[in-house]
C-alpha cells in the first residue's frame, strides 16, 4: 500500500498485513476433525488398488478442511519434516517423510537434480521442497547433514493453494519389492497421522541457559576495517559478513510452535523448514530470490536497513534516511543493477518502478524494488539459480571477491544460511533467500546474521543491525 508519509519520494511501503489463508490458529472442531479423517480413509482404500509402476511416480491426493499446518507438523513428528509458505500466503507445503529424495554435493550437480526432479513430476500438480547452500558445497561440522542441494517429495504432503486444503501421497520405486515395502510404510504413516496435537503436561518452556557469540563487537569492528580497506584500494564495492549465535536450551524446543511464532511477527515473511535427522533449519526470510510460474518471472533488489521508528515521527525520518542516506542508496543500487544485469540473457520486458520503496518487518525496514519480466522459451530454474544465487545482498559485489573475502573472514560455516530455499516442478518454482534462519538440534540453536559492508559502513551500526536481526528470533524463542 501507499504510504503518506513517503509522497515525496514516489516510494510504495509494503507492510505485513496479508490476510491469513494459511489455517494458523483455526480450531478443529470434531466435525471438521472427523472430515480430516475420512480423508485419510479415502485415500487408504485407493492406495489399496495401486499397480505397481516401475520407476513411475504414484501421486493421490484428497480436499481437506482447513488445516493448521505447522501444527499439523509439529503433532506428527515421526518423519523428516519439511514446510513451506510464500510471503503472499497463497501457497503452503507441509511435508512428511520423503517419496524421492535428490541430492547434490557441489554447485556443478544442481542441473542434473534440477532435471531429475522434472522428469519425476512431469505434469503432476505438486513440488519438491528444498534448496541448496551458500557456496554450493556440502556443509561440515554443524551443518553435516545438509549437502550441497537438496529437494524432497514428501510421502506425505498437506497443501493449501488460495484458501484450498488437499491431503496428498507420493510413491516411488524401481522394482516390485521396493514398491510393496513403500506402500507398507505409506500405509503405515497414515495410520499413524494425527491431525490434533496431545495435551502436553504443563512443562516449563525450554530457557536459554547459554549463549556464545563466535565474534564480540571488537572482533567484528575488525573484520569491518579490513572490509573497509579493500573497498577504499578498489578491490571490491560491497561484501556481507555474518555472525553466528550459539544458544544452549534447557530441554529441546517445539520447533514448530517457534516457527509459528516466528512467523506471526514477520507476516510479510517466506516461511520455511527443512529437517534431515536430528537437525532442522527454519527461518522467516524477507527476500524472495525469484518466482517462475510459466514464463512469468518475478524478482526484486532488497537491501539497505535501518530499525523501525519507536514513534510515528521517528519512522517517518528513518524511512526518509532510506531514501536518501548515500551508504543505504548506495547498497541498494548494487543489488538492482547485479540482479538487471543477471537476469538480462534469460528474460525480456523486465520492468520495475522507477523509484525503490521499504519493506518492514518487526524490527527493522528495508529498500525495496520488485522486477517483473518474462522468460525465454525454455528457460526453466538452473540459469535462474545459477546467475542470481548468491546475490550481493547476501554475498556482495563483485561476487568473487566478496566470497573470497568471507572465506578469509568469517570464523562460522555459513551451510544453507543465506542459501536459497523454496519449491520445484516444471511448472513453477520460487526460491527465497535463506535469511533469517536458525539451525536446531534438540537443546541447540545456531542463529545467523549479516550485514552488507560498503563505503561509508559506520561498525557500531553494523553491530546493531546484526544484534535486531538476532534479536527477531530470540523474542519469539522465549516468549
Amino acid at each position: 500500500m501507499r504510504d503518506p508519509s513517503a509522497h515525496g519520494e514516489g516510494a510504495v511501503t509494503l507492510r505485513a498485513e496479508t490476510p491469513d489463508r494459511s489455517g494458523v490458529g483455526t480450531p478443529h472442531p470434531p466435525a471438521q476433525h472427523f472430515e480430516h479423517e475420512m480423508a485419510v480413509a479415502r485415500l487408504l482404500r485407493r492406495i489399496t488398488h495401486w499397480p505397481f509402476r516401475k520407476g513411475q511416480l504414484l501421486h493421490l491426493s484428497e480436499r481437506l478442511p482447513a488445516l493448521d499446518l505447522l501444527a499439523w507438523l509439529q503433532a506428527n513428528p515421526q518423519n523428516a519434516r519439511s514446510f513451506w509458505q510464500n510471503r503472499e500466503r497463497t501457497i503452503s507445503v507441509a511435508g512428511l517423510g520423503a517419496a524421492v529424495e535428490l541430492t547434490a554435493q557441489s554447485e556443478q550437480e544442481v542441473g542434473d537434480l534440477l532435471e531429475r526432479s522434472y522428469s519425476i513430476l512431469g505434469d503432476r500438480d505438486t513440488v519438491f521442497l528444498g534448496g541448496l547452500s551458500f557456496d554450493g558445497r556440502s556443509g561440515r561440522g554443524e551443518w553435516s547433514a545438509f549437502p550441497g542441494a537438496r529437494l524432497v517429495l514428501p510421502a506425505i504432503a498437506c497443501c493449501q493453494r488460495n484458501g484450498e486444503y488437499r491431503l496428498s501421497v507420493h510413491l516411488l520405486a524401481d522394482s516390485r519389492r521396493e514398491f510393496i515395502r513403500r506402500k507398507t510404510q505409506l500405509i503405515t504413516a497414515l495410520c499413524r497421522l494425527r491431525f490434533r496435537g496431545r495435551a502436553r503436561p504443563d512443562a516449563p518452556r525450554p530457557r536459554v541457559s547459554s549463549r556464545i557469540d563466535d565474534v564480540d563487537f571488537a572482533g567484528c569492528r575488525r573484520r569491518i576495517q579490513a572490509v573497509l580497506r579493500e573497498i577504499a584500494a578498489g578491490e571490491l564495492h560491497k561484501a556481507v559478513l555474518a555472525r553466528r549465535v550459539e544458544l544452549a536450551l534447557t530441554s529441546p524446543v517445539a520447533v514448530f510452535e517457534v516457527l509459528a511464532r516466528w512467523r506471526e511477527v514477520n507476516p510479510g515473511s517466506f516461511c520455511f523448514a527443512m529437517e534431515r535427522g536430528q537437525d532442522l533449519f527454519m527461518g522467516c526470510s524477507p527476500e524472495r530470490l525469484y518466482r517462475r510460474h510459466r514464463r512469468e518471472f518475478q524478482t526484486e533488489s532488497l537491501a539497505g536497513t535501518v530499525r523501525l521508528g519507536r514513534t510515528r515521527d521517528e519512522d517517518v525520518a528513518l524511512m526518509a534516511r532510506l531514501h536518501r542516506d548515500p551508504k543505504l542508496v548506495q547498497e541498494h543500487d548494487l543489488v538492482t543493477r547485479f540482479v538487471r544485469r543477471q537476469i538480462e540473457p534469460w528474460v525480456t520486458d523486465a520492468q520495475s518502478p522507477e523509484q525503490a520503496g521499504v519493506f518492514k518487518l518487526d524490527r527493522i525496514q528495508h529498500r525495496y524494488l520488485p522486477i517483473r519480466a518474462t522468460l525465454k522459451p525454455g528457460v526453466l530454474d538452473h540459469p535462474l539459480l545459477d546467475t542470481l544465487h548468491p546475490t550481493p545482498a547476501v554475498c556482495g559485489f563483485p561476487r568473487g571477491a566478496a566470497q573470497a573475502l568471507i572465506e578469509r573472514e568469517e570464523t562460522a560455516q555459513r551451510g544453507w544460511y543465506s542459501g536459497a530455499v523454496g519449491i520445484v516442478s516444471p511448472q513453477e518454482s520460487e526460491f527465497a533467500v535463506a535469511i533469517r534462519s536458525v539451525l536446531v538440534n534438540r537443546e541447540r540453536i545456531l542463529c545467523y546474521s549479516g550485514v552488507g559492508i560498503v563505503a561509508g559502513s559506520d561498525p557500531e551500526e553494523e553491530w546493531t543491525e546484526l544484534e535486531a536481526k538476532i534479536e527477531s528470533f530470540l523474542s519469539v524463542l522465549e516468549c
